[in-house]
């Protein structure tokens, strides 16, 4: 993470995202499928990193 980034407080992107399916059981182990549970939430968190990366030129 750059300067920028750790003075503003911006998230890093995980190094690695895991490969769930839609119906995949949860990675959190709520034992809910994936899309009633996290997906949702780990969508915009992903927007929201492509986006701020987009942005600062990285």
């Amino acid at each position: 993470m750059g300067f920028f980034s750790k003075l503003m407080g911006l998230e890093q992107a995980p190094r690695e995202i895991p490969k769930l399916g839609r119906n995949d059981p949860c990675w959190c182990g709520s034992g809910k499928k994936y899309k009633k549970c996290h997906m949702e939430s780990d969508m915009r968190r992903l927007s929201r990193i492509r986006a701020s990366q987009c942005s600062t030129g990285s």
